[in-house]
């Protein structure tokens, strides 16, 4: 059902992380994953009022970059943007919510188990890919050691 969508491009542009084929009218999606920082300057302000707000700028983001492309290819571009503190953007959870209707059945159970299993791994996913990130980022910047 899953596939990396690695080198399906001319310009070595990664436009999903992961491409769903038949995702919508037999139209594949390519889903683009992005975390943003509430803290980034140039939305701060808009950020510390609207839940989502921080969320909504990456999809258009992502839009902005990847959606010629995926329309090039035949695909629907699909951001899934999370910001730091949790709020995933709108689009996301629509995503999510299909995605869960999908699975439901075939995973003998509600729609809303399957939408805490999806949100469930997705949150332990993201935090051990954010873990190995800390971790190669503190072995290559290590404190400097005085004797």
């Amino acid at each position: 059902m899953f596939g990396s969508c690695f080198g399906h491009d001319k310009l070595n542009t990664r436009p999903a992380d992961v491409l769903v084929p038949n995702w919508s009218l037999g139209k594949p999606a390519a889903f683009d994953l992005t975390v943003t920082s509430l803290l980034n300057p140039s939305i701060l302000s808009e950020a510390g009022v609207t839940a989502g707000s921080a969320a909504k700028v990456a999809e258009c983001r992502k839009h902005d970059s990847n959606g010629p492309k995926c329309s090039e290819l035949g695909w629907k571009c699909t951001p899934l943007a999370l910001e730091t503190y949790g709020c995933w953007g709108a689009e996301a959870g629509e995503t999510l919510s299909r995605l869960a209707t999908c699975l439901a059945i075939p995973m003998r159970c509600t729609k809303s188990k399957a939408t805490a299993s999806i949100y469930g791994q997705l949150s332990l996913t993201l935090f051990f890919g954010n873990n190995q990130v800390a971790n190669t980022f503190r072995s290559t910047y290590s404190k400097p050691k005085y004797s």
